[in-house]
């Protein structure tokens, strides 16, 4: 955000006219306090009832509120607390011909900013009008500059996010947070144009799934008709006949011209109303949120195409093994499994993934005679399948992409006790990427058939697991596979 724009910002709120209400049960009243405020730059709204002004209050953005204090039907401490719940930041001057002290006190304790006597003078009206737009541009500017400031931190966290499931957790979680929101939801456009809820946020989950409910349909409301909203209570109990629901605001989110989804928030405990001022604070907001998700899609594609090259890379390996068809999908899957099981994060079995699948790329260096030769290894022959992991390290390690799965690459043939290559390392010693992928790889070594032998069973490969339990595989990683075995459908892979 630049300097320019925190200036434009500013001047928005000084060149802006203040739309001011007028309240008063007497029309000569309201005309003469309205002649009188006409010279100056503002845009006049006149009531003759506390109902006309609730009406005003709802649809109108008003800065100042001057009412009677007594109404045919109600008061001006009516006005005002219709006011506060609408507009909470509206300056509310109350006016009255039987003046007390304590209807006074009580007027500002409620609320009000200011009281004026009648019959009052012209320079009295100005000067307490102009009083009370001072402070209220004055508060307004500080608000654009808390606004300005912490979304230009919140620009600067969404744009350094890449994985898209903490992106969208971080939006909702800010639009919560800066638009007081105890319900948030972000729905995404799919290609075929279906509209879906990828994540929400709420505070009350006894009413979680009305309120899923409905913003649901507010989203394919605002889809259609291309253009933000605000539902005020009572249409959002005719819409639902759910109480809960104290105002409700849904903005699109756009990048590049196109609506890629729509964002939602609802306040059910919060009494003030969405007001068409947050709806422009929330589309900048939004524009920001759309940029990244965007973003954040565009990498995720260039990533799988990614992981497209290196599968097919890894496929190019066992196209020249015909004993090992499926073997690093078998990895992948199984080595995942015991992954989660251990607590890994989804960041770090994204890594997992390319080291499975690229852990025996080094092969494409072992000559085809001994990769499919119809029996046991000499030494030489296994010397030379020995070399694998540093050839395919010597492959990758210039990739940047690639590098995660350096130590699978390298260390899966380590073992707990010293006794593996290349390095020659002991417990942990060796990385635990190493340590993971070795018992996984044993395993299904285990249960592959060769030329030489048939495939064991899976039991009978978990029991020769458990044996070299301590000796080949650390001991903590056979437990996590032994836990998460069961889990898997070996018929499937």
């Amino acid at each position: 955000m630049s300097v320019n724009t925190i200036l434009d910002s500013f001047k928005q709120v000084q060149d802006s006219r203040e739309p001011i209400l007028i309240v008063d049960d007497e029309r000569s009243i309201l005309e003469v306090v309205g002649e009188m405020l006409a010279s100056q730059p503002y845009d006049i709204y006149l009531a003759e009832s506390l109902a006309i002004a609730s009406r005003i209050i709802k649809e109108k953005e008003i800065s100042i509120v001057l009412t009677d204090l007594l109404l045919d039907d109600g008061t001006g401490i009516d006005v005002l607390t219709t006011a506060q719940k609408y507009q909470p930041d509206v300056k509310v001057i109350l006016m009255t011909g039987k003046p007390t002290i304590q209807n006074a006190i009580s007027a500002i304790k409620k609320g009000a900013s200011d009281y004026l006597v009648k019959p009052f003078k012209m320079e009295d009206l100005l000067a307490t009008v102009e009083r009370s737009v001072y402070q209220h541009r004055l508060e307004q500017e500080n608000i654009r500059l808390n606004e300005i400031m912490s979304f230009y931190a919140i620009s600067e966290a969404m744009g350094s996010v890449i994985e898209t499931d903490k992106l969208l957790n971080l939006i909702l979680d800010t639009a919560v947070r800066e638009f007081n929101a105890d319900y948030a939801v972000l729905h995404l456009v799919h290609a075929d144009g279906n509209i879906s809820a990828q994540k929400n946020v709420c505070k009350d989950p006894s009413i979680s799934q009305s309120l899923n409910r409905f913003s649901q349909e507010l989203a394919e409301s605002v889809n259609q008709r291309g253009k933000p909203r605000i539902v005020y209570e009572k249409e959002a109990f005719a819409w639902t006949g759910l109480r809960a629901i104290k105002s409700s605001i849904c903005q699109l989110l756009v990048a590049k011209g196109k609506t890629i989804g729509m964002l939602s928030l609802i306040r059910t405990k919060d009494i003030h109303q969405y007001t068409t001022g947050h709806l422009t604070t929330l589309s900048l907001f939004a524009s920001k949120a759309a940029l990244s998700i965007e973003n954040s899609k565009l990498y995720q594609d260039l990533e799988e195409a990614y992981f497209d090259t290196v599968e097919a890379l890894a496929s190019a390996i066992e196209a020249r093994d015909q004993y090992t068809a499926g073997h690093t999908n078998r990895v992948w899957k199984i080595t995942m499994e015991i992954a989660r099981t251990i607590g890994w994060q989804d960041s770090k079995i994204k890594e997992l993934r390319m080291g499975a699948v690229l852990h025996d790329i080094g092969k494409i260096g072992v000559p085809d005679a001994i990769l499919n030769k119809q029996g046991p290894l000499t030494n030489e022959e296994h010397d030379i399948m020995k070399i694998h992991p540093e050839m395919g390290v010597r492959m990758v390690e210039k990739v940047n992409f690639l590098k995660p799965a350096l130590p699978y690459i390298l260390y899966h043939h380590e073992r707990w006790d010293g006794n593996g290559y290349p390095q020659s390392f002991k417990g942990e010693e060796i990385p635990v990427e190493g340590r993971l992928l070795s018992v996984v790889d044993t395993f299904d070594a285990i249960t592959s058939d060769r030329p030489y032998r048939k495939g064991r069973s899976v039991k009978e490969a978990v029991a020769e697991i458990k044996r070299n339990s301590g000796t080949q595989f650390d001991p903590a990683i056979v437990d996590a596979f032994i836990k998460a075995i069961g889990s898997i459908d070996f018929d499937q892979l």
